[in-house]
């Protein structure tokens, strides 16, 4: 009996774990588009500002010693701490117009996006470039023309593909697994937008580099030969935008909790191995090493968009480590906090956040050990087998609470025994942080302002499921609600000069989504994650 209640319980969180109705869809339409924006408050902009990429020979060099001292570490990290700025779609003539319908006014629309190591960069552009694009790749099962499915699919190519500033994560230059493409300037090229891109890590995996061959799952090995003389080998972030670039500024964060470099060189143990098997098998979302020089890092991108006050919008692209405990990513984002603190006026902070309940670090036996012998849910489940004798019931409420804990909100309490929430310490500096100017990031969630009415914190800026966050994450084939996370956020904070009250929404975010369509409606799979968006108005909304 204790057994069936347990799983009648869990089978209705599983059931319950969609969106609400988005019903205030209607207020996100475009109706109508400003004159081309002008008057901008610098007279010119940079250019170009290029890089110096490492030749093949040197990126070998790497894989034996990621600090080699001299000219060649020098310029490791002249690449790592200096972005590439091009403005050259504004030089071309390309100017900005702007959204408007009657429940926002004018308003400003803002984009996130892992794209999973660039792979389907090709696709992307097509896609966003035009509905033609779309529909070459429309899947006639999934999205048949004229269905219901085929109208929401043209409506979240819409709003995606028109969104100002598009905050992109993972974006390749020069590797092979992503056919060599510049992808940042791929995309801003197809779009007619400005891109700011911030070198991340260095790819030189042996694999990769043709050092070392790889079974080929048939008892043989092959060994990749990639061209050396395109290999550039370089992973990184990008931020687009049809406002100009006034200047971007990354460095590597100090706070980096795994060395991509030592930790995958040494290889994996048994556990390791094992955990990366099963991953594969269950979910079919390939695992592999990937050694790297370089870690996570601060990227910031200042943009002239005028109307808003010092005709400045701050963007700052996050990607905290995956290979890391909840708390390491907590410190990242504490570095990052302080490095935006000065800043007074608009700030739009968006990425992929990792921000997933377990502990992602390399597993080991030992680690295994110690997370098993310090999680409360193990000593839950020992005190359930001796008071009820049920290991059934036991393993049946180890389920629950993992459930459970999938669909949490961020922004919950931390119970350690009963529901757990180790992301809580991220959201919680997050929402606790003040600027200079006594500004902070806006948690508000109303119903007006909200994507699906909802009332629930940060339900304004990004789109809440009926139990906990929507999903941006999900492995190939997930079961039920394992193998889907809410990692992808978008935070704002608009300055005190921008607002008339405490009750003001100018420059404020209102309907956060969660683009789901571009994934599941398509022949080809764009990512792991869905694109977010929320529109920011640059008024006080005079349809609300």
């Amino acid at each position: 009996m204790v057994r069936l209640c347990f799983f009648i319980f869990i089978s209705g969180v599983l059931c319950s774990c969609g969106t609400h109705t988005k019903k205030n869809i209607s207020k996100t339409i475009v109706e109508s588009r400003s004159p081309a924006v002008g008057a901008f408050s610098q007279a010119s902009f940079p250019r170009y500002q290029e890089t110096e990429f490492l030749s093949f020979a040197e990126l070998k060099q790497l894989v034996k010693n990621p600090l080699p001292g001299g000219a060649l570490e020098a310029k490791v990290q002249r690449l790592l701490n200096r972005p590439i700025i091009s403005n050259e779609a504004y030089y071309r003539g390309m100017r900005p117009t702007r959204a408007q319908n009657a429940t926002l006014g004018d308003s400003l629309r803002v984009a996130t996006w892992n794209v999973e190591k660039s792979l389907r960069m090709k696709e992307v552009a097509a896609i966003l470039k035009s509905q033609t694009g779309l529909e070459d790749y429309l899947d006639p099962k999934a999205s048949p023309k004229g269905s219901a499915a085929y109208v929401e699919l043209l409506r979240e190519r819409e709003r995606l593909a028109t969104a100002d500033v598009i905050v992109l994560q993972e974006m390749d230059i020069g590797i092979s697994r992503s056919g060599y493409r510049d992808a940042a300037r791929d995309l801003a090229l197809a779009l007619g937008m400005n891109y700011a891109y911030a070198p991340q890590q260095l790819e030189i995996d042996p694999v990769l580099l043709g050092l070392e061959s790889v079974s080929d799952g048939r008892g043989g090995d092959v060994r990749h030969q990639p061209d050396e003389a395109r290999y550039k080998g370089v992973f990184g972030l990008a931020v687009l935008s049809r406002y100009p670039i006034k200047s971007a500024q990354s460095f590597q964060l100090k706070a980096q909790p795994y060395d991509w470099h030592a930790g995958e060189k040494a290889g994996t143990d048994l556990a390791e191995g094992a955990r990366r098997l099963a991953t594969e098998i269950v979910f079919e979302n390939q695992i592999v090493r990937e050694m790297k020089v370089g870690g996570r890092i601060f990227f910031r991108v200042d943009l002239d968009v005028p109307g808003l006050p010092d005709n400045t919008l701050s963007v700052v692209n996050n990607h905290l480590e995956i290979k890391a405990r909840p708390k390491d990513r907590e410190a990242q984002m504490v570095e990052i906090l302080s490095y935006i603190q000065p800043i007074r006026h608009t700030v739009i902070m968006a990425g992929d956040h990792n921000s997933a309940q377990s502990d992602l670090s390399p597993t080991s036996v030992t680690r295994i050990f110690s997370r098993t012998t310090s999680n409360p849910q193990t000593w839950l489940g020992v005190s359930m087998d001796l008071l009820m004798a049920a290991p059934a019931a036991v393993n049946s409420g180890r389920v629950l609470l993992n459930t459970a804990k999938n669909f949490h909100s961020p922004m919950a309490l931390h119970i350690p025994v009963v529901l757990p929430n180790k992301t809580r310490g991220l959201f919680a500096r997050i929402e606790e942080f003040r600027f200079a100017d006594g500004g902070a990031f806006d948690f508000r969630g109303d119903k007006e302002r909200s994507i699906n009415r909802s009332g629930a914190k940060l339900a304004n800026s990004n789109e809440k499921a009926i139990k906990g966050q929507t999903p941006t994450f999900s492995v190939k084939r997930p079961i039920g609600p394992i193998g889907r996370s809410r990692l992808d956020w978008i935070f704002v904070k608009a300055p005190a000069a921008a607002q008339s009250g405490e009750e003001s929404y100018r420059l404020a975010p209102h309907f956060g989504e969660t683009l789901t369509g571009l994934l599941e409606g398509l022949t080809v799979r764009l990512s792991d994650h869905n694109p977010c968006v929320v529109d920011l108005p640059l008024q006080e909304p005079p349809g609300i």
